[in-house]
């Protein structure tokens, strides 16, 4: 006991030097990869409390608080990951659409968009109050969202384990699958400020008041009203505020339970699903907050018009992610490599979640009774959170059906971590307990590692790092002050769309909410242009923003597939383009039509 204690104080020391590495070097330029940028002094000193968290938490020698301890320092080691953008002081995290939800917010703290009038209000409302009671700027504001939401799926999904689970070890092993964050892919859910990712992040904690909802007494009406019944139906709500296509995720996990007590009250009534406390009054509630939010605007009719063009067969199914997968082929990567970096864990917990719904429908694990009802709940509301990815897929909606495989992870993480907790689908006859502990250590910290190394975008997956500096912000926006308004632009995979919006707010027009007009702000230099005859090409005046991100994702990680260095070097050589401002780390160009006739 005592040698765990020390082991303990040891792993928690070991994760304050590494966040203190970590702090004590920000990252004042543009990082193309955030994992080499960052001190190996933090990853040495996580790695240690990792391991130590996971030896101390699968000892059966100690005591409740001692184990608690160990999971808070595994939880925190997760935690610093995921905050690693506040921890190297980087200005934002998130070039695309993350810009675009900033500016959003900013709409919003400026009273120049209504809440009421917003399809998806959740995050950036809650940055706004951070922002105002912490005293930080909105964009930090924003990181803190996303390590609060963070925490809260890594807190829940324990949570939500150990109300299913049948073994001691039902907390530590639901911790140890939560860290794995399933739900981030990098195609469509990322750890950035993202509304679909936090409201994904908050399943967990809905779930978790399910079940607690399932074991209330069943005493009539007034149960709708009773403590966990109110709050189940404030998460239900906020669920829609967050982001309602997973407000229809979890109408989908609802409607399961709903589906599942249903058939049973109808063709068993002994059976224990019958006897538990009907869901009918969360479902309703749930169904008519998504019915009084969701149909009001129009991205809800845009969305559904462009799923049922794509089942007919306006595009082939995958498009874009076809398309994607092609480049990536010529970069000299190839799908099947990043597959597994991407889902590889996350097939292999889905395996296990099989065999573990398998058992489950086959009557294995019925005892105790309220273990096989709610994996029953669960594994429907799997089945129809993964048809709903296949449709999506089938019709081609760019890659939002990766958004329906995220909120399907979450059932995954939680089915899985059960499996695993009470031993099935398998029991494995092991020589000690010592040997049996060492092998769950072993395996789980390579999954860490495998998870861990892409829940922040880096050229682990053939993806630049996310960061946005302060001098990229600035160059932009002192740019726009100073332009010439009849001038359009032009840029590096598209024009500097994300920062207009960042700076005067979000709007789908070449208009901001104030009036000033951006034409060209998502035109991208055409490849064969570039560094060809750019000056030539346009028919007017141009304005060429560049950013170190773009020479480092151009040049050094595609290594000029598309923009190659002479390109960027040409900007600076050739008659008829003149630098007209540079702080560093963003440069803008003007392309000057009408003397280019020397080039």
């Amino acid at each position: 006991m005592r040698s765990a204690r020390l082991a303990l104080a040891l792993g928690y020391l070991a994760f304050a030097v590494a966040t203190v590495a970590a702090w004590l070097d920000p990252g004042r330029r543009y990082e193309l990869d955030v994992y080499a940028a960052t001190p190996t002094a933090f990853w040495a000193g996580l790695g240690l409390a990792v391991v130590i968290a996971l030896f101390v938490a699968y000892n059966p020698a100690v005591t409740r608080g001692v184990r608690r301890g160990a999971l808070v320092l595994l939880v925190a080691s997760v935690l610093a990951v995921a905050a690693l953008p506040l921890l190297r002081n980087y200005y934002f995290w998130g070039p695309g659409d993350s810009l675009s939800h900033l500016g959003f917010a900013r709409l919003l703290a400026e009273d120049r968009l209504s809440p009421f009038g917003f399809l998806y209000p959740g995050i950036h409302s809650m940055s706004i109050f951070v922002s105002r009671v912490v005293g930080v700027g909105l964009p930090r504001a924003m990181l803190y969202v996303v390590v609060v939401f963070t925490a809260l799926f890594l807190a829940f999904v324990p949570l939500c384990v150990r109300e299913i689970a049948d073994s001691r070890w039902a907390l530590a092993t639901g911790t140890v699958a939560g860290a794995l964050v399933l739900p981030i892919n990098n195609v469509s859910v990322f750890l950035e400020p993202y509304p679909t990712s936090q409201a994904i992040f908050f399943v967990p904690f809905v779930l978790y008041l399910a079940f607690r909802y399932l074991e209330l007494p069943d005493s009539g009406f007034p149960r709708a009203a009773s403590g966990v019944g109110v709050l189940l139906a404030l998460a239900s709500a906020t669920v829609v505020l967050l982001h309602p296509q997973q407000a229809g995720s979890v109408l989908l996990l609802f409607s399961a339970i709903v589906a599942v007590q249903w058939l049973f009250r109808r063709w068993d009534l002994d059976h224990p699903v019958s006897r538990q406390r009907p869901f009918y009054a969360p479902f309703a509630v749930a169904t008519v907050a998504f019915l009084l939010w969701t149909p009001r605007f129009e991205r809800f009719h845009g969305a559904m018009g462009g799923l049922v063009e794509g089942l007919l067969g306006a595009e082939p199914p995958g498009d874009e992610v076809t398309t994607r997968a092609s480049s990536l082929e010529i970069l000299g990567g190839s799908v099947p490599e990043l597959f597994v970096k991407l889902f590889g864990v996350s097939l292999l917990l889905s395996i296990v979640a099989g065999f573990v719904v398998l058992a489950g429908w086959l009557g294995r694990m019925d005892d105790p009774a309220r273990r096989g009802t709610r994996l029953r709940y669960l594994a429907v509301g799997l089945a129809l959170l993964s048809g709903t990815f296949l449709v999506f897929f089938a019709g081609s909606v760019s890659v939002l059906p990766f958004r329906y495989l995220g909120a399907a992870m979450v059932v995954v993480t939680v089915i899985a971590a059960v499996g695993l907790a009470d031993g099935v689908p398998v029991s494995i006859p092991w020589p000690s307990w010592r040997t049996m502990r060492f092998f769950a250590v072993v395996v789980f910290t390579a999954l860490l590692a495998a998870q861990v190394a892409h829940v922040h975008s880096s050229p682990y997956i053939f993806q630049p790092s996310n960061q946005v500096t302060l001098t990229g912000m600035e160059g932009h926006e002192s740019s726009f002050e100073h332009r010439d308004p009849a001038v359009e632009y032009a840029g590096i995979r598209g024009g500097p769309r994300r920062y207009v919006d960042a700076v005067y707010g979000t709007t789908f027009t070449d208009t901001t909410p104030g009036g000033k007009l951006f034409e060209g702000k998502e035109e991208g230099i055409p490849d064969h242009v570039f560094g060809n005859n750019i000056t030539t090409h346009y028919d007017s005046d141009r304005y060429v923003p560049i950013t170190d991100r773009d020479l480092a994702q151009e040049v050094t990680l595609y290594e000029g597939f598309r923009y190659p260095l002479s390109g960027f070097r040409d900007l600076r050589t050739t008659p008829g383009i003149h630098r007209v401002r540079s702080n560093g780390d963003f440069r803008l160009y003007y392309v000057d039509q009408r003397n280019s006739s020397v080039a």
